[in-house]
């Protein structure tokens, strides 16, 4: 069966979109870039703010349409505002036939075949704490030369105004091997640079290994042949470490670059936030960075 895919929000929901892709097509459906041609059709959703929530919903009832003047024989709902809100889904929009949760997408395959038939909404919600085994030989729908690499899921930050830990669960790092072995499947496809993403890449490893393990995994994919660069998003000022300052300038593979959600330049705000630095920690932390690395600017985003 043909299947039609859409993904919103971050690149991290773009990396659960690629896995469910590949697992549907190991499962033997085909997946197509036409919704008319679609008897399936995925979005895959966030609710992380008010926009995006209603981007999400406007989404689901757009693709609704196509069960009457196209193809589809099912509307799915995954991801992030499936998770949160599967049983307002259920009773406000009709429309959608399959409900799959943010770790649902191990079990996809069998989760459509049984919607196909069975009469009404079929749901697949796991707890928002598993840890679904990511595919080591997933698509890459970024374009080719550049892919993102999902190095955990969750986040135990709780700031007041970030639902990521009700629908994403604690912090769970993805066991090395596997990092390398997607690594290594991705460049062999053509990706030339691979960019580090979770909801804290600089807390990586300290479920598993017990120490922030982020600079051990830069080495280790440094070491991929075929790979030409390594970037690092999502470095929560807090959590960086001389270490990994180190590796960054020792590691010619590792861009002279960090993402590094600051998120407000006032204490009261700040705290109001549930953040854990304060406006004299983050001078200092830049000051630190424009120092080592002979910084001329900073670049807001």
């Amino acid at each position: 069966m043909n299947i039609f895919f859409v993904s919103l929000g971050c690149d991290k929901n773009l990396v659960d979109s690629e896995m469910m892709i590949t697992s549907l097509r190991k499962d033997g459906f085909t997946i197509t870039d036409r919704e008319e041609d679609a008897e399936i059709i995925v979005v895959n959703t966030c609710c992380f703010i008010g926009d995006a929530k209603e981007e999400s919903i406007n989404t689901l009832l757009e693709m609704a349409s196509y069960k009457e003047d196209g193809k589809c024989r099912l509307l799915v709902a995954a991801g992030c505002l499936a998770q949160r809100y599967h049983e307002e889904i259920r009773t406000e929009i009709p429309e959608v036939d399959v409900i799959i949760g943010t770790m649902g997408y191990e079990e996809m395959g069998t989760t459509l075949r049984d919607a196909l038939k069975e009469k009404g909404v079929v749901e697949s919600i796991r707890s928002i704490d598993y840890l679904p085994t990511p595919l080591t030989d997933r698509d890459n729908t970024s374009g080719g030369s550049y892919a993102y690499l999902k190095i955990a899921e969750g986040c135990d930050k709780c700031c007041t105004y970030c639902i990521i830990p009700k629908v994403r669960g604690h912090y769970r790092s993805v066991p090395m091997d596997n990092l390398i072995k997607q690594a290594q499947h991705l460049t062999e496809n053509g990706v030339k640079e691979l960019i580090l993403v979770a909801q804290e890449t600089t807390l990586y490893g300290t479920d598993l290994y017990g120490r922030k393990s982020l600079p051990e995994l830069l080495e280790k994919l440094s070491e991929v042949e075929e790979l030409r660069w390594i970037r690092i998003l999502y470095c929560y000022p807090e959590e960086i470490t001389d270490e990994l300052i180190d590796a960054m300038k020792r590691l010619p593979k590792v861009c002279h670059y960090l993402d590094i959600p600051i998120q407000h330049g006032a204490d009261t705000i700040l705290k109001k936030m549930g953040r854990r630095t304060d406006r004299a920690q983050l001078t200092r932390m830049v000051g630190s960075f424009a120092r080592r690395f002979r910084i001329l600017r900073f670049v807001p985003l």
